[in-house]
């Protein structure tokens, strides 16, 4: 997982935001944010906050806690999506990149099946109105 320097200068590059900027926007100078990014100095709580309010992330995401940029509410999310998450989380990181690929190649078989079932569907049409 990311330190939270490094999450504060991808975020700020993201929004493509100078350090200038972004020290306005906290109401202080750009070298605080350049003694953030750089691990010197850490902000305040209160600063951490309004950080993630600029950025629209979790204060967990900022701070490196978590690869998962917004909470998501456990009412909106399924009983099988929990467990998915919480294995997720449970895994190390070539596991989770092996599982990654295998969602991906689990969603194009899918695509190949559609795509399958498509073809027969054609192909008998065709056939029917062959005389």
């Amino acid at each position: 997982m990311a330190e939270f320097k490094d999450r504060l200068k991808l975020l700020r590059k993201e929004k493509k935001l100078t350090q200038v900027k972004l020290g306005e926007m906290l109401n202080y100078g750009y070298t605080a944010i350049a003694n953030y990014e750089s691990g010197r100095n850490q902000p305040s709580i209160t600063d951490l906050i309004k950080i993630a309010t600029i950025f629209d992330v979790s204060l967990d995401y900022l701070l490196g806690v978590t690869d998962v940029r917004h909470v998501c509410l456990s009412s909106e999310i399924s009983d099988e999506l929990q467990q998915l998450q919480f294995n997720y989380t449970q895994l190390d990181q070539e596991s989770r990149t092996d599982l990654l690929m295998y969602a991906k190649w689990l969603l194009d078989r899918n695509d190949m099946k559609k795509d399958f079932s498509h073809s027969l569907q054609v192909a008998q049409d065709t056939k029917q109105y062959t005389k």
